[in-house]
């Protein structure tokens, strides 16, 4: 798949399927997601669709719930209102469906929709394309998580699953800074992470032995880019049936100086500070306990997470092509 530049809306390539039972996953905290809603109504009035029914997410049921029921009840479509976490949890019950999936982003992050080329449309554009249009199949990530209380979690990611001081730094960003900068937020406790110490880590990638290194994070990417064109994994594609593995061996705040370079000015910059490798598999066992995050979730501290793909199993609406787009 091309990046984010080769996709345009064009109401004209949009699909209208004759007869479509679609449902709406909505986070209620989302900024506009009553205008999202009422829009998703009056557009399935107008294109002759059935009335879509509406699933809110709480704080106990973030997504997945209300997916398995529109999947049992026999949903063509599944329309997600809110940002990356939402999308996350509902991907997780229609992988390997064959029901579309639907973005429409309003969430404070929105990485993956960013990439999708999703972000920079009106509300009733992007309502029109996670309706009806072209749909391509993408990858979903999978992190098999080994908790410090012995459980064993499986949960899915879209965009990058990370173990280290990253986690912590999604951890600690304010949500009120999140609502009110976006992705900005993120950005900003980064820089006060930065100075933190390296972890010392064991990490094993597909058939390769073990190696005990001591890093900042430990990332496995789907996407090229974070919001604002910051580009973090410059080989990453989301339908190709691999991971970019990112080390982040970085032990002096100095070394993040040509590190920000690379993402900002030039993405093929060689910085040592920075390891990439493509991937089918990760594993990664942290000396003592870290935190992992799942596009922008913190889940838990573990002791082991092993990360693999389960390929194009997601068919997921996106704007049309640009002409001679391969």
């Amino acid at each position: 798949m091309k990046t984010r530049q080769s996709w345009v809306a064009s109401a004209s390539m949009l699909e209208t399927p004759a007869a479509v039972r679609p449902f709406v996953v909505v986070n209620p905290l989302a900024r506009r997601a009553s205008s999202a809603v009422a829009e998703v109504v009056g557009q399935c009035y107008r294109m002759g669709i059935d009335a879509p029914r509406s699933l809110a997410t709480t704080r106990e049921e973030t997504g997945s719930q209300q997916a398995r029921q529109a999947v049992e009840a026999g949903a063509d479509v599944v329309l997600v209102i809110g940002g990356d976490g939402t999308v996350r949890q509902v991907a997780r019950e229609l992988a390997g469906t064959g029901i579309r999936l639907g973005i429409v982003a309003l969430g404070s992050g929105n990485v993956l929709a960013y990439n999708l080329g999703l972000t920079s449309l009106d509300l009733r554009t992007k309502v029109a394309i996670a309706l009806s249009g072209p749909s391509t199949e993408l990858d979903l990530g999978w992190a098999r998580l080994q908790t410090v209380d012995g459980r064993q979690l499986d949960e899915p990611f879209l965009t990058m699953a990370g173990i280290g001081r990253d986690a912590e730094t999604v951890a600690r960003t304010d949500l009120r800074a999140k609502v009110r900068i976006g992705a900005a937020a993120y950005a900003l406790q980064g820089v006060r992470q930065a100075t933190r110490p390296a972890l010392p880590m064991h990490v094993k990638v597909d058939d390769q032995p073990e190696r005990a290194i001591v890093a900042w994070s430990v990332l496995a990417g789907l996407i090229r880019d974070a919001p604002g064109g910051l580009v973090v994994y410059p080989q990453a594609q989301s339908d190709d049936g691999l991971m970019e593995v990112l080390e982040v061996p970085i032990k002096h705040w100095l070394q993040w100086l040509p590190v920000a370079a690379k993402g900002i000015l030039s993405p093929d910059m060689d910085v040592s500070a920075l390891r990439y490798r493509r991937a089918e598999r990760l594993r990664v066992r942290p000396v003592d306990p870290a935190p992992v995050q799942l596009d922008g979730d913190v889940v838990t501290h573990v002791t082991s997470l092993q990360a693999w793909i389960q390929p194009r199993c997601l068919r997921v609406h996106l704007p049309a092509r640009e002409p001679g787009a391969s």
